[in-house]
């Protein structure tokens, strides 16, 4: 699963089952521990907040709380991952 095929606008992500869209979120997770990259923290955003607006999958409080924690997160890490890393000591 390559993250360009797999960024897809979010309502095409919507389309597809809970169950199909948590296992593509597991696996681009798992991808990414190996491949850093903004794309592929990007891709895996998209996976989270399709996931949040999935109507079978987030009628729980609870459960859209921690897809909110968890989008929040990965939001983070492709910021975090733009941003170049520099030293003040010049």
């Amino acid at each position: 699963m390559s993250a360009i095929s797999d960024r897809l606008d979010i309502d095409d992500l919507t389309q597809l089952a809970a169950p199909e869209l948590r296992g593509r979120l597991a696996t681009l997770i798992r991808q990414y521990a190996h491949q850093r990259s903004v794309e592929l923290a990007e891709t895996i955003l998209c996976h989270i907040e399709a996931l949040c607006l999935h109507p079978a999958d987030c009628r729980d409080a609870e459960q859209l709380c921690a897809y909110r924690r968890l989008a929040r997160h990965w939001r983070w890490l492709a910021a975090s991952q733009r941003v170049p890393l520099t030293s003040s000591f010049a």
